[in-house]
């Protein structure tokens, strides 16, 4: 191990001080070295991320580097922010290996505080509440599912035949003479609409229409593969029950990694994100079921087909706030003008119904249950959608608004210290 240089001062304290002086300056040179070397190897890591070669080489010669003189403040530094660069690698790049995982250490920071609120109140094991709460949880999904599952599959069915009836009649019965006679009266020249419209454009239009079919129903027919994933069935409940049982070590595992000079606040900064974080998951998550369960009600009661599947679509795009209103309309009115007489009453039904569930939980259901939200702005909120929906797509949008909170999160935090400490 590298000598810093307070241990060159304490062994050579009986020499002269001429001597301790040059000690010292060919082990600060030396050291620098080895930290520019380090840096260099931080640099090569970041280039082998962003250009998705494995960094395992660059990573490990950084840490074999640094690692000797990890008492400077330098190549601790250098360390951890590689340390976390290659654990962002890690995890995007496994994350479909680890997504049953994730989605049991979701289920287990969700059930968490009843967990701990089991154990101080009653005095049970978290070990036996926790497979429990799983257990309940797991038979609440399966009876879900035996109920509304072959409903979703008839229906899903149905308008997939819809939809393929649909375009076909659409491509038999194509208005080529309404087609021709619209260019014509805009003033085209007869010769370039029967050379361009009459011979490529509605040919093309026909090919398209008669492809729609079959590419809505490769994408829609790619779903059931992701839940045909049994093994991840199997998983996901046994890695949440561990997850909630070691919970407590798992965060004290982490808090021991930080030095003992930052962990209170760090501590506390985890704490708001944590408060932000739960509390909008669990909120909005009840207020997207309890909408989603409304509009399946009302659809069936006013008469609009596959209630079941439009609840459950309405329920995932009302986890995308602002945005996630002009998809379900969109939604909404697409089915109703595949499978309804076109009329004023029919149209207006599909978006009184979900403008009024959306007034309904802005003023009354979200209030109630997420509270004050996360403290974005609305038009923050919107930018914040697109920006991760581009990035990482409907997932994007999902989280968009909570992370958005945390990033806000610590840029009040910033402002604070920048306050109590102006010299920063």
């Amino acid at each position: 191990m590298a000598k810093t240089q307070d241990n060159i001062i304490l062994t050579a304290e009986q020499d002269d001080p001429e001597s301790v002086a040059e000690a010292l300056k060919r082990s600060s040179r030396f050291d620098g070295i080895a930290i520019a070397l380090g840096g260099a190897a931080f640099i090569a890591l970041v280039g082998f991320i962003i250009t998705g070669n494995w960094p395992f080489i660059a990573g490990a010669a950084l840490f074999l580097l640094l690692f000797p003189y990890r008492d400077y403040r330098a190549a601790r530094t250098i360390m951890f922010s590689a340390g976390i660069l290659m654990g962002l690698w890690l995890f995007i790049t496994l994350a479909s290996l680890l997504f049953p995982f994730i989605i049991g250490l979701l289920i287990a920071y969700l059930f968490n505080p009843l967990v701990s609120r089991i154990d101080i109140r009653w005095k049970v094991a978290r070990g036996w509440s926790s497979l429990a709460i799983v257990f309940i949880l797991c038979g609440i999904i399966f009876l879900l599912g035996l109920f509304l599952i072959p409903r979703i599959v008839v229906q899903l069915q149905a308008l997939l035949t819809t939809i393929t009836d649909y375009f076909q009649q659409s491509t038999l019965t194509l208005d080529e003479t309404g087609i021709r006679n619209f260019f014509l009266s805009i003033g085209l020249s007869q010769k370039y609409v029967d050379q361009y419209v009459t011979g490529q454009l509605i040919p093309q239009l026909k090919s398209l229409y008669a492809e729609l079919p079959r590419i809505t129903i490769a994408i829609l027919s790619a779903i059931p593969g992701y839940a045909a994933r049994l093994l991840d069935l199997i998983i996901i409940p046994i890695a949440a029950v561990y997850f909630l049982k070691d919970w407590n070590t798992m965060i004290e595992s982490i808090q021991s990694l930080i030095p003992q000079r930052h962990r209170l606040p760090f501590i506390a900064t985890f704490r708001n994100i944590d408060k932000v974080l739960y509390g909008y998951i669990r909120g909005q998550s009840i207020v997207a079921i309890t909408i989603g369960t409304l509009a399946a009600i009302v659809f069936m009661i006013i008469g609009i087909p596959y209630s079941a599947l439009l609840g459950i679509v309405i329920a995932f795009l009302d986890l995308i706030p602002f945005i996630g209103l002009i998809m379900s309309i969109v939604v909404v009115e697409a089915v109703i003008l595949l499978t309804m007489p076109i009329t004023f009453s029919t149209i207006a039904s599909g978006v009184l119904v979900i403008a009024g569930l959306h007034t309904f939980e802005n003023y009354y259901l979200g209030p109630k249950i997420v509270g004050k939200g996360v403290g974005i702005p609305p038009i923050l909120i919107i930018i914040s959608i697109f920006i991760f929906g581009y990035f990482m797509g409907f997932l994007g949008m999902i989280i968009a608004v909570p992370l958005t909170g945390v990033i806000l999160l610590f840029v009040r935090e910033y402002r604070q210290a920048l306050a109590d400490h102006p010299l920063l």
